[in-house]
């Protein structure tokens, strides 16, 4: 349980959560570009941090301990593959994006194309990024704060009768695990919708500075603690052994075999291992760095910066904070043996581990972790948690506001257009918070959104490279991605190779939709190619240029994927040895 002085540092940071929206409130309120964009007045470092904290979900700690249990460290490439996007953002996508100076992606839709289904294309980017996908979000997010708080919130002795007036709202079917969780969510959720819709981009962005400094002091302490519970490196390693036996060499192993573990199960071989890796790259995150990271490199003071702020994005995603993370994923199997034996820790928090292995990380902060410093760690997981949620609350009123809102009233005041957003940023919480009660495992939320990433991967990247590309083949090849998606998800497919599918089916539907449907339009293209002069093969631009420059791209991305894992390896060696 928590003590009094956890719970006084829990309250001081949530008094500054408020103090900032209410302090930058008059800032965010001229407009649409001042509320989503701050007036394109961030510092590139602010922006980095900003991405880094969002990122930095309170569910991501949680889910890497349920990976590390179920396919050891090297499942996580579901995760980390995401470096080939955030390398191309770096070297490619964050000028260019900058130079487009639009708010939303979907909006970018009336800058790339000026054919007919340009309208519907922008509608559904707005629809299914804005709305499903930002929800889907949201939901896991929820679901994995609810998981860390049960620990820590005794609602039954605090107000056990608001807790049965809850229990009386709770659906029946619901994935969580009673009326204690939704209370938490729905005071959380409230507390975040709050501080976000008032202080809009700027008021986000300084919380996500104190939230990403409070979730990497927190996560270092943990991984401190659980590495010095198991022995350090020796320890660890002959625990894993001495449970695992040869297997234990897998399970630290940085890189999936092809031959062995979780891949081999999936008869994929290494030349299909290969190609679900690359489709995982694109799957989980927009392939061209849109949505929220696109709004916050939008933001930025210049170009430039914008570039540096996704370089310092990708340092201290893949560089900085996973080291913690596998850590303590990984002293949890020695101190919770999978599938029983004596364990470490108290036996009520030892069954949660055992029902849930993504209950690791909370079981154990409470097993580990003195007063105050208890405190300390919830701070930073309740951080990484408002992190996330107000800026999903903020990108997702993006949309509402200047793909839909906009759409429908042109003339709607900018003082309008504010409401609209902060009525918008409601919305959003209410359908999260439906969506939390549906998921009952945060890798399966996951899953759920790889699906999406994977159906409009491949007609989003063409779309920057090729002219011939149109909103019609973009439109039909996420349509028959999702179609895919749906038919392979009903069945027993496993999930990698559900991948595949969609993402095949996507390209095969684009390509046949650029020889076979309507033409570019070369005026438009051309247009495009001025403003924003992305790589490939443009109007205006003959082909060797074309080529070029799209071997720049790939050339400067793949340097920087090269860098990335060989730092990887290289701490992966210090860290937990050959």
């Amino acid at each position: 349980m928590l003590s009094l002085l956890d719970w006084a540092i829990i309250g001081g940071y949530l008094a500054f959560a408020l103090w900032v929206g209410l302090a930058t409130r008059e800032g965010s309120g001229r407009g649409p570009r001042s509320y989503f964009l701050a007036d394109r007045s961030l510092p590139w470092w602010w922006a980095g941090i900003s991405v880094a904290a969002t990122t930095f979900a309170a569910d991501t700690p949680l889910a890497v301990a349920g990976i590390i249990a179920d396919r050891g460290v090297s499942g996580n490439w579901m995760w980390l593959s995401w470096i080939l996007v955030h390398a191309a953002v770096a070297v490619v996508f964050a000028r260019r994006w900058w130079r487009a100076d639009v708010i939303t992606d979907a909006e970018f839709i009336a800058v790339r194309y000026a054919d007919p289904a340009a309208p519907v294309l922008r509608s559904f980017r707005a629809g299914l990024y804005g709305l499903v996908y930002n929800v889907i979000i949201l939901g896991w997010v929820l679901r994995a704060m609810a998981k860390i708080a049960q620990p820590f919130v005794p609602w039954e002795q605090w107000a056990p009768g608001l807790l049965a007036g809850v229990g009386r709202l709770l659906p029946e079917g619901t994935a969580l695990g009673g009326p204690g969780d939704l209370l938490t969510i729905l005071v959380l959720v409230a507390l975040v919708t709050t501080y976000s819709s008032l202080g809009g981009i700027r008021g986000v962005v300084r919380t996500d500075l104190a939230q990403f400094a409070l979730g990497m002091v927190g996560s270092i302490w943990l991984a401190v603690a659980a590495w010095r519970a198991v022995g350090g490196q020796r320890g660890l390693r002959e625990g894993l052994v001495a449970l695992h036996g040869a297997e234990a060499a897998s399970i630290v192993a940085l890189f999936p075999s092809p031959d062995s573990g979780w891949v081999a199960s999936l008869g994929l071989g290494a030349f299909g291992l290969g190609a679900y890796l690359l489709v995982q790259a694109f799957a989980n995150v927009p392939a061209d760095g849109g949505g929220y990271l696109q709004q916050r490199l939008s933001a930025t003071r210049s170009e430039g910066d914008a570039a540096k702020a996704a370089g310092l994005f990708i340092v201290l995603q893949y560089l900085v904070r996973i080291w913690p993370w596998l850590i303590v994923g990984l002293a949890a199997l020695v101190l919770v043996p999978v599938g029983g034996g004596p364990s470490a820790l108290a036996p009520e928090l030892a069954a949660a581990v055992r029902a849930d292995r993504e209950v690791a990380y909370p079981a154990l902060m409470v097993a580990l972790l003195p007063a105050g410093i208890l405190g300390l760690l919830v701070v930073s997981l309740l951080a990484a948690f408002m992190s996330t949620i107000d800026t999903h609350f903020n990108w997702g009123a993006s949309y509402a506001v200047k793909d839909v809102v906009l759409r429908l009233r042109p003339d709607l005041s900018p003082r309008g257009q504010i409401v609209a957003a902060r009525a918008a940023v409601v919305v959003f919480a209410i359908l999260a918070v439906a969506v939390a009660l549906q998921i009952e495992r945060i890798e399966q939320a996951w899953r759920w959104v790889a699906a999406l990433g994977a159906a409009l991967g491949v007609p989003t990247l063409l779309r920057w490279a090729w002219w011939r590309m149109t909103a019609a083949a973009e439109l039909v090849g996420a349509v028959a991605g999702l179609v895919v998606a749906v038919g392979v998800g009903v069945g027993a497919m496993a999930y990698e190779r559900q991948l595949l599918w969609i993402a095949g089916a996507s390209l095969v539907a684009t390509l046949a939709t650029i020889a076979l449907g309507p033409r570019a339009d070369r005026v438009a293209a051309a247009a495009f190619a001025t403003r924003v002069r992305p790589p490939g093969v443009w109007p205006g631009r003959s082909h060797s240029e074309g080529w070029r420059s799209m071997l720049a791209a790939v050339g400067g991305t793949a340097a920087v994927v090269v860098l990335v894992i060989g730092a990887l390896v290289l701490g992966h060696y210090l860290l937990l040895g050959p």
